[in-house]
């Protein structure tokens, strides 16, 4: 079954990228605080240094830099080619090409 590219999925496609960020941003949060919970208290010397030096070297630049950034993430990457896609495709298209090719025997 064909679908038709509108505004409307692109913005709903926006919408549920937005959704995305905000659960990663908000469930990196919640393990941000684990993590300092755990290596505030109990937890302490080589190894809970360690830890600390892994989630802030490794987990937060793949969570954060790379995933969820306003600027330079995957997120923000897939956000300006919906942007991309509905200005080239759909703002800037003039609606007389669509019906010439839809019918293209036929003189306007």
């Amino acid at each position: 079954m064909a679908s038709i590219l509108t505004s409307a999925v692109i913005e709903s496609a926006k919408g549920s990228v937005s959704t995305y960020v905000s659960t990663a941003q908000q469930l990196y949060s919640e393990l941000s605080s684990v993590v300092n919970n755990l290596t505030s208290s109990g937890f302490i010397g080589d190894a809970s240094e360690g830890y600390k030096v892994f989630f802030n070297t490794k987990v937060t630049p793949a969570i954060v830099t790379s995933l969820t950034e306003p600027q330079g993430s995957l997120t923000a990457g897939i956000n300006g080619m919906l942007d991309t896609i509905k200005q080239q495709l759909l703002d800037s298209v003039d609606p007389g090409l669509g019906k010439l090719n839809q019918d293209p025997g036929a003189s306007n």
